[in-house]
């Protein structure tokens, strides 16, 4: 008799090649919360949740003592509004705290910080556990970037430092984002510029650069003392110049370095309270990817076509061996042409992995 842990796997794997609709709504529900898109996350809860009739065909409201469950896929999930609200609503901090790094505005986005995730940039307690799931092969992410409190603060302040020492503005047009991440101080607001080479301007910015290097010598590992003083001494050449955006220091000065320090943020928000940095849906696209592109090079063999998974009609770039017979050409006389043996076993492995040809494949 197989032990529980075998047939837990089994379970596992049945469900993982026929998901239910569930499974599949929740996936969809999760990548629309991890992105913060509010009003859709909202819209698509309320339409795809299963709706119970009575007698009288009148729609019976689920008890709001519900509390979590689990998917069959081992994943925690809401069956509250309350639990959807309440991620929807960190979804949205999230989203403001975004709009204002990308604006240049490091205050305002350090006052969120500390005011709804204080874990993010105060070193304190490990962050949560995510909830443990059923299967053993759950798939887990880790930030790519740093998620150390000191290190998020100090690049923070760094940032704080270089829009302080701009004196052209640099406008951010958060027309991507929901009315829902508008702030109280409006995204319209412009940051205060720097007065070209004035006293009082570059004695505020050798008092944040002195700070800045004070706050760099604190960090208790060596390797990061030295790579932040170095960062330092680069980004210090901004006082050198009147208008540092026509000097060759003004590589520090553009959008992209916004965006780095924006996505480094967020990561670490999740990561702090107990989420992944991506989606289930970007996470199992990835895995699918890496594990596509390992078959291929391995020239491991597609099975057949009626060995396939219940629901999988097609596979782009894919022909099985019977769809390759049917396309060769038949001989003078009628008959079949003799298959040549395979002078490539381009045919005979897993074709390349597209994402982009997979999600615009018709199915059959």
């Amino acid at each position: 008799m197989a032990p529980p842990s075998s047939r837990n796997k089994a379970r596992t794997n049945d469900r993982l090649f026929e998901p239910t609709p569930d499974d599949l709504r929740l996936l969809i529900l999760d990548y629309l919360c991890h992105n913060s898109c509010t009003n859709a996350a909202r819209a698509f809860a309320h339409e795809s949740a299963v709706k119970h009739l009575d007698a009288d065909g009148d729609e019976i409201m689920p008890s709001p003592e519900l509390g979590e469950s689990s998917a069959s896929n081992g994943a925690r999930r809401p069956d509250t509004a309350s639990d959807l609200e309440e991620r929807l609503s960190a979804g949205e901090l999230r989203r403001a705290i975004r709009v204002h790094l990308l604006s240049g505005r490091i205050d305002h986005a350090t006052s969120l910080l500390n005011s709804y995730f204080p874990s993010v940039l105060s070193p304190a307690d490990p962050p949560p556990v995510p909830a443990p799931s059923h299967s053993s092969d759950t798939l887990t992410y880790l930030p790519s970037t740093s998620v150390d409190p000191r290190h998020l603060a100090l690049n923070l302040r760094i940032q704080a430092f270089i829009e302080a020492a701009r004196t052209v503005p640099l406008p951010f047009s958060p027309s991507s984002f929901s009315s829902s991440a508008s702030t109280n101080d409006g995204d319209e607001e412009m940051l205060p510029l720097r007065a070209a080479d004035t006293d009082e301007s570059n004695a505020e910015l050798l008092r944040r650069a002195h700070g800045l290097y004070k706050d760099a010598e604190l960090l208790p590992d060596p390797d990061d003392r030295k790579l932040y003083i170095a960062e330092l001494h680069h980004v210090g050449g901004l006082l050198a110049y009147p208008v540092p955006e026509t000097s060759p220091a003004s590589v520090y000065l553009v959008q992209e370095r916004r965006d780095v320090l924006a996505d480094q943020i967020e990561a670490a928000i999740l990561y702090r309270t107990g989420q992944t940095p991506v989606s289930k849906l970007e996470l199992a696209t990835r895995y699918t990817q890496v594990m596509w592109t390992l078959l291929r090079e391995l020239k491991v063999k597609p099975p057949q076509r009626s060995a396939w998974p219940p629901g999988v009609s097609s596979i782009p770039g894919f022909k099985d061996v019977t769809t390759l017979d049917a396309a060769k050409p038949s001989g003078g006389d009628g008959t079949p042409a003799k298959k040549p043996p395979p002078d490539s076993e381009a045919e005979q492995t897993v074709p390349e992995f597209d994402l982009h040809e997979l999600i615009d494949a018709t199915p059959l």
